[in-house]
């Protein structure tokens, strides 16, 4: 096996690390908006899935493009990574149990958006 092959690590981290960095800057920007809206209180749930699903992508596009090969399954990895990196940082800043209903869907969600991601991050 060369070092062209295989499963690139260090990639998946930096794309995680990548989603994490636009998932911060996403929900700056949404909290702008919604500050400047009036009555913006049923939008906050949209805008925290809206980003939390696109950091997803970039996590996905980002480890993708640094691997160079692969798309599919580093940005599955990355995706998969940034969604546990979120979900347990927002169970421990709301001091809340850990609820695995949903919890299955999300995580494949996570691997599918994060492969949509890798697989657009080589395409492009």
């Amino acid at each position: 096996m060369g070092s062209e092959e295989g499963f690139d690590g260090a990639s998946v981290l930096r794309g995680a690390g990548a989603g994490a960095v636009t998932a911060a800057v996403l929900l700056l920007l949404a909290s702008l908006v919604l500050y400047a809206m009036q009555d913006a209180a049923g939008f906050v749930p949209l805008a925290t899935v809206a980003v939390a699903w696109l950091s997803v992508l970039a996590s996905g596009f980002s480890a993708a493009r640094r691997a160079g090969r692969a798309g599919l399954w580093h940005g599955a990895a990355a995706g998969l990574l940034l969604f546990i990196a979120l979900y347990l940082l927002g169970v421990l800043a709301y001091d809340l149990p850990l609820h695995p209903s949903g919890l299955a869907l999300r995580i494949l969600l996570s691997l599918v958006v994060g492969a949509i991601g890798g697989t657009l991050g080589l395409a492009v």
